[in-house]
This record gives structure tokens, C-alpha cells and sequence, in this order.
């Protein structure tokens, strides 16, 4: 009776045949269809399966290296989560500072994450959601398919269409981000204009109520939509439906038009009894997003606005105008601009006019989930111009179309290793980031699984979305500094059993989370390391876990060490890591600087590994240990008369806190005055218990004071013959705390005496502007003929002091230099003894 079906199943009985008798008529035919499918529509389908699993691969990969978020993954994953198992209807916790209800639906009104329920309920996960994704948007190239099939009376062309589509670049930059409601779109919109055209209506209504649930500005798409159609089908027809007592397809669009405007009010107004926080009502409404243009008011009434102020429209336009001009290209230029033939291209400006006059970069680059809103208007823009061609001329047309849209693809889809260029200069907005699976991701993954299941937690953006499948989970903020902002974090502090913090990703409320728990807040203990990261729990007392991050790290160049534009990268068998960073001789500048990572409590020693070529005796470079800040907190000068050339030698600097210290850098500075390679920095903790907080200091001729009539020469600071002084120098006036001391000069004189007893040079440590001395010690002609050093004729003299009180305005002096004697003073180091 229907297709052939009929035949196919009597044979194996009628009990199955007698079924499908029972259903509606319209379920029938699509029985029929389906049976019906050919090899054009099993491409179709082929290339769906192929997209959604490609993109599922790669955004999870994505996600697996933390390059996800909470906004937006993580507030849907938790949104589904707390209604699946009892948190909350639709409840999230990523914005209670702005919604405290925490209801998804006073952010948007959503209905259509109800019908996500049963694919989150298979695996709760943030993973589903980007699977979801990823087939909801390959799956719209079928409807697509068919539309085009049906309108052009091609399949081959139809065909076309759905690979034009899967080769979009901006709906592959939609899919890369994070999972949204708006993914449903194309799919939705297209079958819904399928079913406008094939006039079966019953699921014209459905899929319009189901596009609807997207989002609430989803209707102002359907009401154009079905404004476009009901002028292009002659309101005439009503009045002729009305005589004949039969509903026309215009009364059905001024319905669908009605329905719109009702639902967008509903929706309104649902998200109105939510309570908003006053003080973020600029960005609930999205106001923000529109600061060069002025807005300050509702965007809903931007016509209105744009209409009074000419002035502002072209300050907004012209502002970040190559990138705006960038994206028009993104989205009409895969498809050589035919859309922009049709009339129905008119409805993209709802979307576009708005994108155009904001100065947030989202709504006017591809990437992001608002891009979504356009590109089935787009694809029905581009089907309706192409039915205008002539018969003959539309396969070739299309055939060039797709040839440009694989070079698009080619250079911006986010698979493509071309797109990084487009991403480093902000032409799209998903980072040129590699997706690697290296040791810190590693490390976070070891941290993660630390975390029980149902735990309190309070984490960063990035690593949220990780956790986000549980009701008390928490996630820093990522918006501007508010007024309550440390009363709003110290309370999700105390919310949170657990607290993990990334220290790669740091921003001021990070800062504030983490001085809280390392300073103010002692009910939390460190409970695992990782390589850049941290996991906080409340009551942890022991050792960390993970421990072998704390003690015995090596750096390297390239690796883990930043090396600058410079510097270049030399394979030595002799060194530890076996390429090194080569700085040539004239190079005068910071060389290599990182990795950014931690100090536990402690006293460590910090070994730069460092080869010179042909050199002199003066200043060579600086090694160096900054925090956070990029405060010196360790530093040891490099000089020639220390080192061989071209041997490795280590230059080892100590490090005592007595707290934890965050983005430690190790850092090399190159004087240029030789060629310098730098092989790697050692780490090692030689002890977990430090009373002061105090790093190896040394002290030149960029920190210390000479008379006039000394000079400095090579890096060094120089004492003539037959010059008379009562210093040589002085300075430069720190202040220390209490402990124990040593400070070591390295002096060279010339010539060598043969009177003995000689006095030569004073060497004294002094407090108190030199009122209180601390220690002395007088270089005789003895003294230097008895010494022997690394290098010929350099000398080092040692003085011990000790102090059990805070010393202020330290001096480390030479004084009465003998004018009988050229002298050198390298630099002094000095350094903490136990």
C-alpha cells in the first residue's frame, strides 16, 4: 500500500504490517522516505558520521588538556547535573554573585536542555555535552540536504549543499568552543524550512516550538523567518483561506509571528523572576558589550538608539573595523558571497548590525557560539539565491564555491594548523594554542582523580568544567574586580573542602583565593603537588602527595625555560639536556626566564648549568630567582675570572622561604661580551624547614659607591696606583633579618708584594650607617701571596657576622686602599649560614 513497503513485509508475515497500518498517516510516509534512502543520502549521512566523530575526538582531546571552560561547559554540565540528580533545578553556582538563585533560566530561557536530559543521563559528563554537540551540528546537513534536493530538483546538488556546509568554517569555529544551546539551531531552522516547503505542517509547529526552546532571541530569528515567507506567499491568500473556510500558509506565519512575540515576552518574563544583582546589570544585560557605541540601556532597543546617535554608530563601527571586516569575509566568503544575492540574507542583520556596533570581540569573530545564530539564515540565503541561477549555471557556480570553501576550511578550521596565523593576530577568537598532553596536564589529571566524587571544590575557569558534574562545585570568577569580591570568595572558600589552582592561569581573584588559603585561612593544607599546580584540602596536615615535584627538577631550555627571539637552539652531547640555548657574543639582553613554578617552604639550592667561549676576567652575566612580582630573591653574578672557557660550570644560588612562593622565575642575563650557553637550571630542595625568609645576594658595581676619582672597568670596579682615598667603596645600605652570615669578596691586586705585612685594603661589615661594625678584616701583602683562587691572581676573603636582631642601612666596604697597589673588587656575595 505505501512504497513498496507493503510488499516487503507481507513475506515475512502481517503482524508488522498490521502496525504500521495503525499509525497516523504522516508517520507512515516517513516511513516510506526512509526506505527510500539512496546512495546520495547515504553520503549524507556518512559525512555526518564522519564530522560528528572527528569534532567529538578532537573537542574532547580539547577538553582533556584543559582548554575548555566554565563559561559556558561547565555552567550546562553542572545545569544538567543538579537536575538529574536532585541540586537543583536547571541550578548552577559559576554566577551566584550575579544570579543568586542560580537558576540557568534568569541567565537565558532554555527549555530545550530538558530534551538533553537522556543522552546526560547515559554518562554525566562535560564529554556528552561536546558529543551532543558536535552531532547536532553535522546532523543539520541532512535537512539541509533534503531542502536543497527538494528546491533545486537535484540531488547531486543537494549533495553539495551538505558538504558546503560541513566545510563552514565558521560552524567548525562554533564547534571547537564550548558546548551551547545554539548548536541546535542549523539543525532545527533547516528542517524547519523542510517542512515550510513540503507543507506538513504538524511538524512545522514542532520544530518551531522546538527552535524556540533555544534561546529566547530565537524567536526574533523565527518571526523574521516567518515575515519573510509571509510576504513572499501573497497575504492575499488569507482572505481566499477565510471564504474557503481552509487555513493558507500566510495565516500560518501570521500565527507563527504571534506566537513569537508571545514567546519572547513570556520568556522575559520568566527570567524576571529571578533576582538579579544590581551592581552587574550592565553585563546581565549585555550592555557592556556596546561601551564605544554609548548604550547604556536595554540592547533590545539599539534601533532606537542608532537612529538618535549617527556619531556614535560610526565610532562603533570603525572601531576594531579589520577584524569586524574579517568576519563578514569568514561568513559570506567560504560561499563567494551568494547568499548576499537573496532577499533572506536581509534576516542575518538582526544579528549582524549588532555585532558590527559592539566593541566585545566574541560577537564579531568566529569561534564563539554567536556566529550560530546566522549560518542557517546564511545556508537558506544561499539556497534560495542559487534556485535564482539558471538551470546550467548552478553546479559549476557551486562547484567554485566549494573549491573556496575547502581553502577556507584549510586555513580556518581550528583542526588546521594554518588557523594559528588568524589566532595570533585575533582575526578569530579560538587560541593558537597545541593541543599537548604534557607533564602539567598530566599532573592536573593525578590531581583531579585525588578529588572524591560528591567533595566541595573551589577551581579555576579552565579545570571547572572537570569538576563541574557535582552540585558543590565552585569556580573563581573571571569578570572585572567587584566591590564584594574578597567577601564573595572567602565564602565560596568556606563552601569547599578542597581548593585546586592552576598557577600557569593567574589573575587577582586567583591571588586573592590563594593568599587566603596560604596565609589567612590555616585549616587548609597543601594535600598534592603537581608540576605547576596545586591541591588545597581543608584539615591536611601530612606531606603532600605527589612530593617528587618539591625536590630535584631539572629545566631546560625550550622545554621548560623560555628562551627570547635571540637566543637559538644547539644540540651539545656534553650537556644534561642535550640542547642548550646559544646567545653570540653582542647579544645584551634577558636570555632565558620561567618556568613560572612553585616553592614549597624551605631552603633550596638553584644551579644554573652555564658554558662561556673566549672571555675575559670581568662581567659575564647575572643568574637570578624572581617571584610573582619579579622581586629579586637570589642572585649571583657571573665574571670571567670564575669560570674556564668552554667548560660547563654550575653557579649555585640558596634559597630559603618560609612560605609558599608562586611564578618563580630563573632567569639568565648576558652581558654579550662572549658567546654563552646556557644547558638548564637544577632545583633541589635540601631542606623543609626555613627560619627566614633570605636568598644568596651579591652586590657590583650596578649597586655599589665609589669616590669619583675610581672608575669602573670591565664590569669591575678599580682602584689605581698612587691614588689616595679613605674608601675605595661603600654601600649599598640593605637591611637584613636576624641570623647568621657570610660575606665574601673577590678581589684581585696587582702587583704582588714582597714586603710582608703589607697593609693593602680594610674589608668591614657595617650596620647603622657605620656606627656599629660587625666584622673586619685587613687584606695584607701575606694575606694575597698565601691565598690561591679558582683563577690566577683573584682572591676571596670571607667575613662571618652575626646579628640577633633586624639590622638596617648594612654596609660592606673597602676601605684605605693601599696607592701602591691596582686593586679590583668583582662583587661581593652574600649569603645565609645555618
Amino acid at each position: 500500500m505505501f512504497c513498496g513497503v507493503q510488499e516487503s513485509l507481507e513475506s515475512q508475515g502481517g503482524t508488522i504490517l498490521k502496525r504500521i497500518q495503525r499509525l497516523p498517516v504522516w508517520v507512515r510516509l516517513q516511513i516510506c522516505r526512509l526506505h527510500k534512502i539512496g546512495p546520495y543520502e547515504l553520503v549524507v549521512l556518512m559525512s555526518v558520521l564522519i564530522y560528528g566523530i572527528i569534532f567529538s575526538y578532537f573537542t574532547v582531546l580539547k577538553h582533556n588538556v584543559f582548554l575548555s571552560f566554565g563559561w559556558d561547559l561547565g555552567i550546562f554540565d553542572q545545569t544538567l547535573y543538579n537536575t538529574v540528580f536532585g541540586g537543583g533545578l536547571l541550578h548552577y553556582t559559576a554566577e551566584l554573585y550575579m544570579i543568586p538563585s542560580g537558576s540557568y533560566f534568569a541567565a537565558h530561557f532554555s527549555p530545550i536542555l530538558f530534551l538533553v536530559l537522556p543522552f546526560y543521563v547515559i554518562h554525566p559528563s562535560s564529554i556528552t555535552l561536546l558529543v551532543v554537540q558536535a552531532f547536532a551540528l553535522a546532523a543539520a546537513a541532512f535537512p539541509l540536504y533534503l531542502v536543497a534536493k527538494n528546491t533545486l530538483n537535484d540531488r547531486k546538488l543537494g549533495l553539495v549543499f551538505a558538504f558546503l556546509y560541513l566545510l563552514y568554517p565558521p560552524l567548525q569555529a562554533s564547534n571547537w568552543f564550548d558546548f551551547h544551546t545554539q548548536a541546535f539551531l542549523p539543525l532545527l531552522l533547516f528542517s524547519l524550512y523542510y517542512f515550510i516547503q513540503t507543507k506538513q505542517w504538524r511538524f512545522y509547529w514542532v520544530f518551531t516550538f522546538l527552535a524556540l526552546m533555544v534561546e529566547e532571541h530565537v524567536s526574533i530569528i523565527v518571526f523574521f523567518m516567518a515575515l519573510y515567507f509571509f510576504i513572499t506567499n501573497s497575504p492575499r491568500t488569507i482572505v481566499e483561506s477565510i471564504k474557503r473556510k481552509k487555513v493558507s500558509d500566510a495565516l500560518i506565519f501570521i500565527v507563527t509571528m504571534i506566537i513569537c512575540v508571545a514567546w519572547f515576552y513570556a520568556a522575559q518574563s520568566v527570567k524576571g523572576t529571578f533576582l538579579i544583582n544590581p551592581d552587574f546589570l550592565t553585563r546581565y544585560k549585555a550592555t557592556s558589550a556596546f561601551a564605544v557605541l554609548g548604550l547604556e540601556t536595554d540592547p533590545l532597543l539599539l534601533p532606537i538608539y542608532i537612529i538618535l546617535n549617527p556619531q556614535n554608530v560610526w565610532n562603533a563601527l570603525v572601531f576594531d573595523y579589520s577584524t569586524k571586516l574579517f568576519f563578514i569575509i569568514s561568513l559570506f566568503g567560504p560561499l563567494i558571497f551568494l547568499p548576499l544575492k537573496s532577499k533572506f540574507s536581509l534576516i542575518t542583520l538582526f544579528f549582524l548590525i549588532p555585532s558590527m556596533l559592539s566593541d566585545y570581540v566574541a560577537y564579531h569573530t568566529i569561534g564563539s557560539q554567536y556566529p550560530l545564530f546566522v549560518i542557517p539564515l546564511i545556508f537558506i540565503a544561499l539556497l534560495i539565491a542559487v534556485r535564482q541561477l539558471h538551470i546550467d549555471a548552478r553546479l559549476p557556480i557551486l562547484k567554485i564555491a566549494l573549491v573556496v570553501s575547502l581553502i577556507f576550511c584549510v586555513s580556518l578550521s581550528p583542526l588546521s594548523p594554518l588557523s594559528s596565523v588568524f589566532a595570533n593576530k585575533e582575526l578569530v577568537w579560538y587560541p593558537s594554542v597545541p593541543v599537548s598532553y604534557n607533564e602539567d596536564v598530566r599532573s592536573l589529571h593525578n590531581l583531579l582523580d585525588l578529588v572524591p566524587p560528591n567533595a566541595s571544590i573551589l577551581t579555576q575557569n579552565h579545570i571547572f568544567a572537570h569538576v563541574s558534574a557535582r552540585s558543590q562545585a565552585y569556580v573563581i570568577p573571571i569578570i572585572e574586580y567587584f566591590q564584594n569580591i574578597t567577601d564573595y570568595l572567602e565564602g565560596l572558600i568556606q563552601k569547599s573542602d578542597y581548593v585546586l589552582l592552576d598557577l600557569w592561569a593567574w589573575d587577582p581573584h586567583t591571588e586573592i583565593v590563594f593568599n587566603e588559603i596560604t596565609e589567612n585561612n590555616s585549616t587548609f593544607g597543601i594535600y598534592a603537588l603537581g608540576s605547576n599546580s596545586l591541591l588545597f584540602r581543608r584539615g591536611y596536615n601530612d606531606s603532600p602527595k605527589y612530593s617528587y615535584y618539591s625536590t630535584d627538577r631539572f629545566f631546560q631550555p625550550y622545554k621548560d625555560l623560555f628562551v627570547v627571539n635571540s637566543g637559538q637552539a644547539v644540540s651539545d652531547v656534553l650537556s644534561k639536556s642535550g640542547t642548550v640555548a646559544f646567545f653570540a657574543r653582542g647579544f645584551d639582553s634577558l636570555g632565558t626566564y620561567g618556568p613560572y613554578t612553585y616553592l614549597l617552604p624551605g631552603i633550596y639550592e638553584i644551579t644554573f648549568m652555564i658554558r662561556v667561549g673566549n672571555h675575559s676576567d670581568g662581567y659575564i652575566g647575572t643568574t637570578r630567582v624572581c617571584d610573582d612580582s619579579l622581586k629579586i630573591i637570589s642572585r649571583k653574578d657571573i665574571y670571567g675570572f670564575d669560570l674556564l672557557s668552554d667548560v660547563w660550570t654550575n653557579f649555585t644560588l640558596r634559597v630559603s622561604s618560609t612560605k609558599l612562593l608562586r611564578g618563580i622565575q630563573f632567569q639568565f642575563f648576558d652581558s654579550g661580551v662572549a658567546d654563552v650557553y646556557v644547558d638548564g637550571v637544577l632545583l633541589k630542595r635540601v631542606s623543609t624547614v626555613a627560619e627566614t625568609d633570605f636568598g644568596t645576594i651579591t652586590f657590583n658595581a650596578g649597586v655599589l659607591s665609589l669616590p669619583k676619582e675610581y672608575g669602573i672597568e670591565d664590569g669591575l670596579l678599580v682602584h689605581h696606583e698612587n691614588i689616595t682615598s679613605d674608601y675605595f667603596w661603600f654601600g649599598p645600605y640593605i637591611s637584613l633579618p636576624p641570623g647568621n652570615y657570610t660575606a665574601t669578596f673577590f678581589l684581585k691586586f696587582s702587583p704582588l708584594s714582597s714586603m710582608p705585612n703589607e697593609t693593602i685594603l680594610t674589608l668591614d661589615v657595617t650596620a647603622n650607617n657605620g656606627r656599629d661594625t660587625l666584622n673586619r678584616y685587613t687584606v695584607t701583602s701575606s694575606s694575597i701571596n698565601n691565598e690561591t683562587g679558582w683563577m690566577p691572581d683573584w682572591r676571596s676573603y670571607a667575613l662571618e657576622f652575626t646579628s640577633k636582631e633586624k639590622l638596617i642601612n648594612v654596609e660592606f666596604r673597602g676601605r684605605e686602599p693601599s696607592p701602591n697597589y691596582d686593586i679590583y673588587l668583582a662583587f661581593i656575595m652574600l649569603e645565609k649560614t645555618s
